[in-house]
């Protein structure tokens, strides 16, 4: 890989932090935008997911001047372990990176952040299936078990004395959705089972769990016309149920929640049909944020009321105005699907995306 002088690192820098920012990024939406365009408003839109193939969490790219597009794991491992990895692609001014980052906690605390840049014309990247490799490993490769037909996914980081070799094993059925600003989002491991080792410190740990994985695609500026989001996931025995809300306006949101069966199909619930509320706020790294939160579902088939209050919060700033929150909430409820009833009392991750 060639190197990148000083003088030319920091011009990208400066780059990238316009082109992702929010001024940088409404300036050039507001100059593309058409004098009789009009913004729906957030009750006339519906997620609507479908099943997914393999290629669905191939790279996408995206016709825009500026986007991202990112692959994202996570996994509650054993000993009160859990991480985070993901691999953004940012795209703008014709310059193009992909971030690679891990995220080690216990308890929910953390313990360590590591991250890496790449230009992303140094990267092999697939657009057939999901396969990233840079100069120095594969760091991501999905694929199907022949004997099985269980969707797989093998992880490998390291930087300086951290490393991951993880394998997810998908136990749940993947589906995707577009959403009101054309993005998409596909949730290819609902629910997985996790195995491999962690190292840190010169200690290698074999450690084992359940773990998630998304990807997003086409996230273009449109989505800047939203406040921000909260996303989480909750387990029980034998489900894994995604929830998410978009805050739209101060007064408009679009909550949205699928819930997942293992070795099984999902279930989409209508916005109408669930209620999330975020209560004692509170500042964090100099904004007013929620630190519980619950979530409530009924429908004639399954019904859901669940409880998350916060143990721990790990705040990243992204670029000028953008905030992220990911939290570990204790979440404590039960789940009912037809007559079958299940508790819900577990450490899970959750994040609040603010973009401004």
């Amino acid at each position: 890989m060639a190197k990148i002088c000083c003088k030319c690192k920091n011009q990208s820098v400066r780059k990238i932090n316009y082109m992702l920012s929010f001024p940088g990024l409404m300036k050039n939406h507001k100059k593309n935008r058409k004098k009789d365009q009009v913004d729906e408003p957030a009750d006339t839109f519906e997620f609507s997911p479908q099943d997914i193939i393999l290629k669905d969490d191939a790279y996408h790219g995206s016709q825009g001047l500026q986007f991202t597009e990112w692959w994202y794991f996570d996994a509650a491992l054993n000993d009160e372990y859990s991480i985070q990895f993901s691999a953004r692609i940012l795209s703008g001014l014709n310059l193009s990176f992909l971030f690679v980052r891990f995220d080690i906690y216990k308890e929910g605390h953390l313990v360590v952040h590591k991250r890496k840049m790449h230009l992303l014309k140094d990267v092999e990247i697939s657009k057939e299936k999901p396969f990233i490799k840079t100069a120095e490993r594969t760091i991501m490769k999905g694929y199907i078990d022949e004997k099985t037909g269980n969707l797989i996914y093998d992880i490998s980081f390291q930087i300086d004395d951290v490393a991951a070799e993880l394998q997810f094993i998908g136990t749940t059925k993947g589906w995707k959705g577009k959403h009101e600003a054309e993005d998409w989002w596909v949730v290819t491991l609902p629910r997985a089972l996790v195995s491999g080792t962690i190292t840190l410190a010169a200690q290698t740990i074999t450690v084992q769990g359940s773990g998630y994985h998304d990807h997003n695609w086409n996230v273009k500026i449109f989505a800047l016309r939203n406040i921000g989001w909260y996303w989480g996931k909750i387990y029980s025995d034998r489900t894994a149920i995604t929830w998410a809300n978009i805050i739209r306006t101060t007064v408009k949101v679009q909550p949205l929640l699928v819930m997942n069966t293992i070795h099984n199909s999902y279930i989409n619930v209508s916005p109408k049909n669930l209620h999330f509320t975020a209560t004692e706020i509170s500042e964090e790294n100099g904004k007013m944020i929620p630190h519980v939160f619950s979530l409530d579902a009924q429908t004639d088939t399954i019904a859901l009321q669940v409880t998350m209050k916060t143990v721990d919060i790990h705040h990243v700033k992204i670029f000028p105005l953008m905030d992220y929150w990911r939290y570990h909430v204790k979440c404590t409820g039960s789940v009912r699907i037809n007559s079958e009833t299940e508790s819900i009392d577990n450490l899970f991750i959750a994040e609040f995306l603010k973009f401004r």
